[in-house]
């Protein structure tokens, strides 16, 4: 009896290694020197009186990223003569400030941002130790987009990871279900999906749903690479109730878009309404999650990379044949 629980034992530890995530690496020993600059700080920080005295010094210290932000809310072309006084309203409007004030007290310090940062490029490093790593700023941009990407530049803006429960989100009308993953922990996550999209950006002959969805799934795929650690919920956001709805659902959302005709429709509208955010997916019914097309186009990655072992990560994301994927994937919920 007891030689029979032994080995019992020992198949069952058998079963788990096998069933190891292959991307929980040790990377320690990697260098990825990974430093943050924030720029919000600088730029309200600055005396706005000479505010025309800090532009020349901002645009050879951020290249390109000043000249991103600047467009981004809505000043204009540095060289253009009004641009000093827009840049000084920017930074004395009420609003602006209030928001950057908030920023502050909420992310006091970046050093845990930084620490876990640097350790998800260090898992990039190690599957691409030829590609450059980014210099990363922050800022703020009143509630603008979440990021700013370039060559070697990562930049995402702190203002929209304040926390669901922000006070000054509800005041400015953002929408309930983007809430959700506008916390200080999604910033890391959100920051190596950013840079998987400005890496690896969309390619397709053809621009149809099933290629968003695998090209999506992709970079969740990418971003669990990247941080093996974090929970599922976290590094997706999908909370955890919707991820059960995924799981339970996967085969019959299958069967709805293959029986729809949906998957090879190219219509930008329908795109769209299956892989943009919002409260759920029409689709699917009420109790689906946004984006749940995007879960599925994962799962056909990864039964892709379970079915052809001897493929890298790195030939996974310059694979521009999203087709040849879902073929070789074998994939059936």
């Amino acid at each position: 009896m007891r030689k029979t629980g032994y080995w019992l034992l020992v198949l069952f530890v058998m079963m788990m290694s096998c069933k190891k995530d292959p991307y929980r690496i040790k990377v320690a020993d990697i260098v990825a020197d990974i430093k943050v600059t924030r720029f919000e700080q600088e730029l309200f920080s600055a005396d706005p009186s000479v505010i025309e005295d800090y532009i020349p010094g901002w645009e050879r210290e951020y290249g390109i990223f000043f000249h991103h932000f600047c467009h981004l809310v809505k000043l204009g072309p540095i060289e253009d003569q009004g641009f000093p006084d827009r840049l000084r309203d920017f930074v004395t409007n009420y609003s602006n400030y209030q928001i950057y004030s908030r920023t502050l007290e909420v992310f006091t310090q970046l050093d845990s941002f930084t620490i876990e940062l640097t350790n998800a490029f260090r898992h990039y490093r190690y599957y691409f130790p030829d590609n450059q790593l980014p210099r990363v700023i922050t800022y703020v941009s009143g509630f603008n987009q979440s990021a700013i990407t370039d060559d070697s530049l990562l930049a995402v803006g702190l203002d929209k990871y304040l926390g669901e429960d922000e006070k000054l989100y509800s005041e400015y009308g953002i929408y309930n279900y983007l809430l959700t993953n506008m916390h200080p922990k999604k910033l890391v996550s959100d920051c190596m999906l950013f840079w998987g999209e400005t890496e690896f950006p969309f390619h397709d002959s053809i621009n149809n749903l099933v290629a968003n969805m695998i090209y999506r799934g992709r970079l969740l795929y990418f971003v669990h690479a990247m941080l093996p650690d974090q929970p599922d919920s976290l590094k997706w956001g999908f909370s955890s109730r919707k991820l059960d709805y995924l799981k339970q659902s996967e085969k019959s959302m299958w069967a709805y878009l293959v029986e729809q005709k949906l998957l090879f429709n190219t219509d930008r509208f329908t795109i769209d309404k299956f892989i943009l955010d919002g409260p759920f997916t029409k689709d699917f019914g009420r109790d689906s999650p946004s984006r749940a097309v995007i879960w599925i186009g994962y799962r056909i990655v990864q039964s892709y990379m379970q079915r052809n072992q001897g493929i890298t990560l790195a030939q996974l994301m310059h694979e521009e044949n999203y087709l040849k994927i879902l073929n070789m994937s074998a994939y059936n919920p």
